[in-house]
C-alpha cells in the first residue's frame, strides 16, 4: 500500500525508517496510560493521559487535522474529568469538525478518483446513510428527551448530527480501521449520553472508555504512514 501521510502533512519531520517503530512505541505507551486510566490508582485526569500522548506523537506522524482531532479529544477528556461537560461535549464537537474536514480532503484526494457508482456502492451508500438515520432516530426520540432543557439539550442534538456526519465520512473512506474506529467512537458516545439521560449502564466505564480508546486509537494508527500488514477490505465496494 503507498504512503498515504507524506511527512510534509505532520507538523514535525521524522525519518521515514522510524515511522514504524515510533508508531509502535507510541502506541504501547498508549496501551500502558489506557491500563493506568482503569487501574484503582488515584491520579488527576488520567483519563486524558491517553490521547494527549496521541496528540504529541501525532505531531510527527499524523496529518494536521488528526492531530487536532486528537488534542480537541484531549481537552474533552479533560473536561470531562472536571465534570464541565458543556466543555466536554463542545470539544468533542470540534474533534469531529477535524475528522470531517480530514475525510472529506481524503475522499477527494484519494478515494474519488478511483470510485466507481456501482449498484454494489449505491446498496452500500444507502445502508450507511439508514444505518446513520437510525442512530439519529434513537438519539432523538430515546436519549435527547432525557437530557436538561436548554442549552445542554439542544448541544445535544448539535453534536449528534456532527458526529453522524463524522461517521459518514468514515464510512466511506473504503478503508476497514476507519469505518471500525468512528463505528466505535459512535458506540462510546451513545453509551455514554443512555448512561447520563436515560438510566445508569452496569459497568458504565469499560463500555464507554474501552470503545473510544479504541476507536481513538484505530483512527490514528491508520492515518499514519505505518503499515503492520496489509488492511482487511471489508469496507470495498
Amino acid at each position: 500500500m503507498p504512503n498515504e501521510t507524506p511527512r510534509s502533512m505532520s507538523i514535525f519531520r521524522i525519518n521515514e525508517k522510524m515511522t514504524g517503530p515510533a508508531a509502535i512505541i507510541a502506541s504501547t505507551i498508549f496501551l500502558c496510560l489506557a491500563a493506568i486510566y482503569f487501574s484503582p490508582a488515584q491520579i488527576p485526569h488520567k483519563i486524558a493521559f491517553p490521547l494527549a500522548l496521541l496528540t504529541v506523537s501525532g505531531l510527527w506522524l499524523c496529518p494536521i487535522p488528526i492531530v487536532l482531532a486528537m488534542a480537541f479529544s484531549t481537552a474533552g477528556d479533560y473536561f470531562g474529568s472536571c465534570g464541565n461537560f458543556l466543555a466536554q461535549m463542545g470539544c468533542f464537537a470540534l474533534t469531529h469538525v477535524m475528522l470531517i474536514t480530514f475525510f472529506i480532503r481524503r475522499y477527494f484526494k484519494k478515494v474519488e478518483p478511483d470510485f466507481k457508482l456501482t449498484d454494489k456502492a449505491k446498496g452500500f451508500l444507502a445502508i450507511i446513510i439508514l444505518c446513520t438515520g437510525l442512530i439519529i432516530f434513537a438519539a432523538f426520540t430515546q436519549v435527547l428527551p432525557g437530557a436538561p432543557h436548554g442549552i445542554i439539550r439542544t448541544g445535544a442534538g448539535l453534536y449528534t448530527c456532527i458526529i453522524c456526519t463524522m461517521l459518514i465520512f468514515a464510512m466511506l473512506q473504503r478503508s476497514s480501521l476507519y469505518a471500525l474506529g468512528a463505528l466505535l467512537f459512535v458506540m462510546s458516545d451513545f453509551i455514554l449520553a443512555w448512561n447520563r439521560f436515560v438510566e445508569p449502564v452496569d459497568n458504565a466505564t469499560w463500555f464507554i472508555m474501552v470503545p473510544y480508546y479504541l476507536g481513538q486509537w484505530l483512527l490514528y494508527i491508520r492515518s499514519t504512514s505505518f503499515r503492520a500488514g496489509p488492511e482487511m477490505r471489508l469496507m470495498r465496494f
